[in-house]
């Protein structure tokens, strides 16, 4: 039996479609992990709450800082608007750590590797409002996170794309040799 006997009832074509199919998943799949793992880095860490200034706090103006926190912001559950939070910086999360030595603030740290950290005025019922919202609102962090990953997304379409297309080209090249 030779080489070509064995080949004779091969489909090639049908063959080399199916390798493409699994290249591309496997492909998918590996850029899919390293994207997951981004968008996890990026939305893991320390938080803080954006506590919502009182009305007769002018933003503008300097305001007395050894005010207590619960004279200068609205308790959480009395907020206007909806609840914001903003990742903390590394170079100011000793700032915030100290804040939690002295007993101004507390952490609260989740399952998916975040910290939030909240003022010990608003007490215990307003923390407890405030980080049900943080956690809620943990996919759509993810999301925005993902927002960021347009170019990961080109990466992971374009290579398959063209090795398929550079199939159909090599395909259309070597049926023009074929004898008629």
């Amino acid at each position: 039996m030779t080489g070509a006997d064995v080949l004779q009832g091969v489909n090639v074509s049908r063959g080399a479609f199916r390798v493409w199919v699994v290249l591309t998943a496997l492909w998918l799949a590996l850029v899919g992990f390293l994207a997951w793992e981004g968008v996890s880095d990026a939305t893991r860490g320390r938080y803080q709450y954006a506590a919502e200034l009182k009305e007769d706090v002018k933003p503008w103006e300097e305001y007395d800082t050894k005010k207590p926190i619960s004279e200068l912001f609205k308790k959480p559950s009395e907020a206007k608007w909806p609840a914001s939070f903003s990742k903390i910086e590394y170079q100011y999360q000793a700032n915030f750590d100290a804040s939690v030595k002295d007993g101004s603030q507390t952490v609260v740290d989740f399952p998916n590797g975040t910290s939030l950290y909240l003022y010990t005025a608003f007490g215990k019922p307003e923390q407890e409002v405030v980080s049900r919202w943080f956690w809620e609102k943990r996919w759509q962090r993810r999301l925005d996170a993902m927002g960021g990953q347009g170019p990961l997304l080109a990466f992971a379409i374009v290579p398959p794309l063209l090795l398929l297309v550079l199939w159909f080209v090599c395909r259309w090249v070597i049926a023009g040799f074929r004898r008629v």
